[in-house]
Formats: structure tokens, sequence, C-alpha cells
């Protein structure tokens, strides 16, 4: 029988710096175990052209992206009468704390309810039957939940992935448990990025824990054939690559470094940063106003597509990446490509950033790391009695032997055909 695939993204393949390094290692293995893939991205923006060669064979819908009400959202005030909308809002009434939780609720619950009409042409225009369908959205969010709705119509197969923003509560202003709920009732999997997300999950929704299950999003082997070189002890070097935003901390790298750099003016260090985001102005005033002599600081946000983290990994020595995010609901994918390189890791002790970061990998601050803490930490490689080439070689085997994404997307892309008959 011809098995589908549906995949719903959040734009995917049009261009993101996260959401493309996500999925694209996960494309080849899921068209060896699928007769046909469409892949379908609620927004749609700039271009696909550099994804010509990795969506061979597979379709783009973008539909849902040309919808009027995803284009304007004042569009969706049509549906705030409707008799779905007005039960979904009404079952959680008591549950709001506030105007803007009512707002957030009552916002997700006409997503869900527009889209639901929306997949359900979907499937009419491709023909796509019940039976021989898998559909499979990558963020647990309202296109999830509009699925599970249509299962009042239709007996569909889903599965979800869940990540962060997606996954914690307290990264959004408002999620209904009552919804989440109802929407895990009609899932087949869910798949959650790090067991800590896995147990967060099960925690609040214990009943549906034997379909809640971890899979790793881990990193692909890219330019990775000879570990990075160490350096000569007396210049080192910083990388981190991430968005610059308030949950990833990138301020919190500059300042432990320029900690480090004021502390030992006999040597030279040097940090480039990849990635943009709103705290890109101030990150910017912080570094030109306050930056010692011996700290060289890089902050390319132009470069942000992962093709040229992996290049600069090739073309760069570097000592430690740096990572210190608030929180994480998976193993970040940018640890990962560090490690693929051997490359040690420094990273706040946050999320699910402990199941690959530890002594034998790098160093594992505390959540809220200051100062002291991690000039005592890096010291110790500094000063020559712990070596950074036993780290080196202990990050390379560890995403080796657990986070090589090949391997683990291949048993994915196994264990989800399997779920069709």
């Amino acid at each position: 029988m011809t098995k589908n695939l549906v995949i719903f993204t959040s734009s995917f393949p049009y261009w993101t710096p996260t959401e493309s390094s996500f999925i694209m290692p996960e494309l080849d293995a899921l068209r060896n175990k699928f007769d046909n893939i469409i892949i379908v991205p609620e927004r749609a923006s700039g271009t696909i052209c550099n994804y010509t060669e990795s969506l061979q064979g597979i379709t783009v819908d973008d539909s849902m992206s040309r919808l009027p009400y995803s284009r304007h959202r004042l569009l969706k005030a049509s549906h705030l009468l409707n008799r779905k909308v007005m039960s979904l809002t009404l079952s959680d009434l008591s549950t709001y704390s506030n105007i803007n939780q009512l707002a957030s609720g009552l916002s997700f619950n006409i997503n869900a309810v527009c889209f639901a009409g929306c997949i359900e042409r979907l499937m009419k225009r491709h023909a796509l039957r019940p039976d021989n369908t898998l559909f499979y959205t990558f963020w647990f969010d309202h296109i999830t939940s509009a699925l599970a709705l249509l299962c009042d119509k239709l007996p569909l197969n889903i599965i979800t992935r869940v990540h962060g923003v997606d996954l914690y509560d307290f990264r959004v202003t408002y999620r209904s448990a009552k919804l989440r709920d109802f929407t895990m009732s009609r899932l087949l999997k869910v798949y959650c990025a790090s067991d800590t997300a896995r147990r967060y999950l099960i925690e609040r929704h214990p009943s549906h824990s034997a379909k809640t299950v971890m899979s790793h999003l881990g990193s692909p082997a890219l330019l990775t054939d000879l570990p990075t070189p160490a350096g000569n002890g007396n210049d080192i070097t910083f990388f981190s690559c991430s968005r610059i935003a308030a949950e990833k901390r990138v301020h919190l790298n500059y300042r432990l470094i320029r900690a480090l750099a004021i502390s030992r003016p006999d040597m030279n260090f040097r940090w480039t940063h990849i990635g943009t985001g709103d705290k890109l102005a101030s990150l910017i005033n912080e570094v030109t106003h306050q930056c010692p002599a011996n700290l060289s600081v890089t902050i390319e946000s132009d470069r942000i597509d992962n093709e040229n983290v992996h290049q600069f990994y090739h073309d760069n020595r570097v000592d430690w990446f740096m990572l210190m995010s608030e929180t994480e609901g998976g193993v970040p994918v940018s640890i990962c490509e560090a490690m693929s390189h051997g490359v040690p890791v420094i990273a706040a002790s946050s999320g699910a950033i402990p199941e690959i970061v530890d002594s034998s990998t790098g160093l594992l601050l505390s959540h809220d790391p200051d100062d002291n803490e991690f000039l005592t930490a890096i010291n110790r490689f500094i000063g020559g009695r712990e070596t950074v080439g036993t780290l080196r070689v202990n990050a390379r085997e560890r995403w080796r032997n657990s986070f090589n994404s090949q391997q683990l997307r291949d048993s994915f892309a196994s264990e989800i055909s399997q779920l069709l008959p």
C-alpha cells in the first residue's frame, strides 16, 4: 500500500535559521520510507531555492500560508462566534487569570478551528485517505490541535514533535491543559526532543505517558572528517551561535568572557557569535563600550544558516563553544554541531543541556553562573592542571555515539513509517 506523509511546519522550506536545521537532516530518511511526502508551511516568506536538491520528489503545498487569515489576523475575527471556538473557550473560562490569557486562549482556539477546515480541503486536493496517510506536525501547536479536532470526522493518524516554546507552559501567555490533553488523546505518538522534555510532559499529562517518547534531533556529519585542532594555550577562541534573544542570554556569554579577559591580561581572547535577534543592538552597544584590549569580538548577523556554522568550524580554530540559554526543551542542535567538530562546550545547566554536557565533554555551569564560577571552572584548563585535549576527544565521541542525526533520523523514519498499516 502507498504510504503518504504530510509534514506541517512553521515556515520550512521557506528559509529560517532554526527550523531548517531541525528538518533538513530528516528529509532523506523520510523519503526512503514514504512514497509521497507533502510539506505544508503555515507561513511563507523569502525563497526556497536553497533547498531545491533536498526537496527533490517532495511536494510543497503552501495553500495554508496563502489563506487570507494566515496573513491578516484581523480576518480571523469572523470566527469569534464559531460554535466550536466558543465551546473550547468557555470550557476553559475558570482557568484564565487575566484578559491577556483569555485573548491568547481564544486566538489559539480560532487558529485550531480555522486550520482544521484548511487541512480537510488539503486532503481532498491531494486525494489523501486517512488509512494510508500519516500527519506529522513538527511543532505541538494549534495545527496539531486542528488535526485532533478533525478526528471527530476522520480517523486520522497523527504524530507530533515537541521542542521548547511548544513544550513549557511558562514560555507562553496561556496554554489550555484541557485542549492539550484532548489533542494528545488523538495522537499516535508525541516525540520529545529530550528526556527532560518527556518527563515534563508526562508529569502534566500522565494518562498519555505510553505514547510520549524521546527522540533526539542531533546534527549531521558536515565537514567533520577531522576535529578542529586545539590552540596553543595563550590565545583562546570562543564561539557561539543562536538567536540574540532574552532567553538565549548571549549577553551572558560576553560578560563571562570579558571577565576572563580582564583577569588574564597576559593572554589574548577571541569570541565570535553567529546570529541575530531583537537584542543585537544592545549587545553591540555593550561590546563597543566595555571591551578590554585583549578581547576581540566578532558578531556575524548575516551568516546564520547551518552550512556557514559548519564552515566556520572547518575554517577556524575553536577552543570552546558557549551556550547560556535560560531554557532548552530539547538537546540543542548547536551543541551537537560543536561536538561533531570535537569542540568542548561551556553551558548553563538549563533544560536538557545536562543530557549532553558534563565534566567529560565540557564545563556544565549552574543555571545562573556568575564570573567567579566561570573563572574557577575554566582556569583549571588554562592553568594546565587539566587538559582540553581529552574533552575534545570525548565531545566528538559523545556526538558520534548518541547525537549523529543520520543514525537518529533513520531510526525515527523507520519507526513512524510502521505506524501506518
